[in-house]
C-alpha cells in the first residue's frame, strides 16, 4: 500500500489520494494529516507514518466535501478512477496544519507512559529535578 500510495504522489504531489483497501480508502502521510484536520478522522500509526480511513459508503460525503474545498484528490482502486483538479486547489492550505502538533503529542504520551511506569525509580527521580531545573 505504501509503495503504491508513493508512486501516485509523484505524479500528483499536492492531491489527496484515496487508495481503496477492501471494504475503505484509505490515506497515508501528509494526505491522512489533511483528513484530519477536515474530518476530524482518527489517525493511527502505520510504521513509520500515519493513516487514516474511511469506509466505501462514505467516499461520496467526502468528496463533496473535498468539492467544496477544492482540494485536489484522485480516487484509486486498481487504478486512478476519479480525478478532481481545482485551478485554486487549496490542498497545500491543509498541508502541515497538525502534523508537528500530532507528532509532538504522541512523544508526550510516551514520556507519561514511561513516568508512570518509574514513579518511584530514584534515578527518575533525579531526571525529574534536572528538568524542573531547565523548566522553572
Amino acid at each position: 500500500m505504501l509503495e503504491k500510495y508513493y508512486k501516485y504522489k509523484i505524479d500528483y504531489k499536492e492531491y489527496l489520494i484515496l487508495l481503496k483497501c477492501g471494504s475503505f480508502y484509505e490515506l497515508i502521510d501528509n494526505d491522512s494529516f489533511i483528513m484530519n484536520t477536515i474530518f476530524n478522522y482518527k489517525l493511527k500509526r502505520l510504521s513509520n507514518t500515519f493513516k487514516v480511513g474511511f469506509p466505501i459508503s462514505s467516499l461520496n460525503n467526502v468528496l463533496n466535501k473535498l468539492n467544496q474545498s477544492h482540494i485536489n484528490y484522485i480516487v484509486v482502486n486498481e487504478d486512478i478512477i476519479l480525478e478532481e483538479n481545482f485551478e485554486d486547489n487549496k490542498y497545500s492550505i491543509y498541508k502541515f496544519e497538525n502534523q508537528d502538533i500530532f507528532y509532538n503529542s504522541i512523544r508526550i504520551e510516551k514520556i507519561i507512559k514511561y513516568l508512570n511506569e518509574n514513579i518511584l525509580s530514584k534515578e527518575l527521580n533525579n531526571k525529574l529535578k534536572q528538568i524542573e531545573n531547565i523548566l522553572f
